[in-house]
C-alpha cells in the first residue's frame, strides 16, 4: 500500500511538473511577444508580415540570428525594400536594404542579435517591415525574445523544457488514467486533466508561432482549469475527513 501511494505521488508530481514547465513556456513566449508589440517601434503598415523568424529564448551571453524570408508571388519582378529594427538599451538599430525578386522567387535575409540588444533587462525585440510594391501593400510584424539567466544556450534549454513538459504530462496522464478506477476523484477528473494538458501543449506551440493573444487566452483557460481541479480536490479531501 505504501509503495502504491509513493508511486501515485510520483505520477502526480510528473504531471504537475509537466504542466508547470508548459505554463512557464507559455508565459515567457507570450510575454516577450506582447512586450514587442508595445515596445515603441514605428508603425508604418497595417498588414501583417509572414516569414519573420526569431529565437524564442536566449541566454545573456548568446549570439543568434533573426531572419526574414521575403517571397514574390507576383508574375513580374519586384524590388521590395526591407527594414529591420532591433532593440538596444538606447536607440534601436536599423537595417535597410532593397532586394531583387524574380517571379516566384524567395530570399532569406538574416541579422545578428546578442547581448548588446537586450533591453528592459530580460528581452530582445525586433521588427521587420517590407515596404509596399504595387499591388502588394506594406507589411510589418514584431517579435520578442526572452532572456534567461542560465549558462545553457537557448538552443539547448528550449527543446529540453518542451520534452520535459510533454513527457511529464504524457507519462503522468497514462498512469493516472490506469489508476482512475481506484479513486473516485481521479475517475471524475482524469478527463479534465487531459483537457488541461491539451491546452498547455497547444499554448506552447502557439507561443512558438508568435501569437501572444491566443497564447494569453490559452493561459487563462489553463489557469481556470487548474483552479477548478484544485477546488474539486479540496472538496473531495474534506468529504473524506
Amino acid at each position: 500500500m505504501k509503495k502504491s501511494q509513493t508511486f501515485r505521488l510520483l505520477v502526480f508530481l510528473s504531471y504537475t511538473v509537466g504542466v508547470a514547465i508548459g505554463l512557464y513556456l507559455i508565459v515567457v513566449t507570450a510575454w516577450a511577444d506582447m512586450e514587442s508589440a508595445f515596445y515603441g517601434f514605428s508603425r508604418l503598415a497595417e498588414s501583417g508580415l509572414d516569414g519573420f523568424s526569431c529565437p524564442v529564448v536566449m541566454n545573456r551571453d548568446e549570439t543568434r540570428m533573426v531572419s526574414l524570408t521575403v517571397s514574390n508571388t507576383m508574375e513580374r519582378a519586384l524590388s521590395p525594400t526591407v527594414r529591420v529594427e532591433i532593440s538596444t538599451p538606447m536607440l534601436v538599430d536599423e537595417y535597410q536594404e532593397t532586394i531583387e525578386l524574380a517571379p516566384g522567387e524567395s530570399k532569406k535575409l538574416e541579422w545578428s542579435i546578442g547581448p548588446e540588444n537586450i533591453d528592459l533587462e530580460r528581452f530582445i525585440f525586433a521588427k521587420a517591415l517590407v515596404f509596399g510594391t504595387y499591388p502588394v501593400p506594406s507589411r510589418e510584424t514584431t517579435c520578442g525574445i526572452f532572456i534567461l539567466n542560465l549558462p545553457v544556450s537557448g538552443r539547448v534549454i528550449l527543446p529540453v523544457l518542451v520534452v520535459l513538459s510533454l513527457l511529464g504530462m504524457g507519462w503522468g496522464l497514462y498512469e493516472l488514467n490506469k489508476a482512475a478506477t481506484s479513486s473516485v476523484w481521479l475517475e471524475k477528473n482524469v478527463r479534465p486533466m487531459m483537457f488541461l494538458a491539451g491546452v498547455v501543449t497547444l499554448g506552447i506551440f502557439v507561443g512558438f508561432w508568435g501569437g501572444w493573444v491566443p497564447s494569453a487566452l490559452l493561459l487563462a483557460v489553463a489557469l481556470l482549469m487548474i483552479f477548478i481541479l484544485l477546488g474539486t480536490f479540496m472538496m473531495s479531501e474534506r468529504r473524506r475527513k
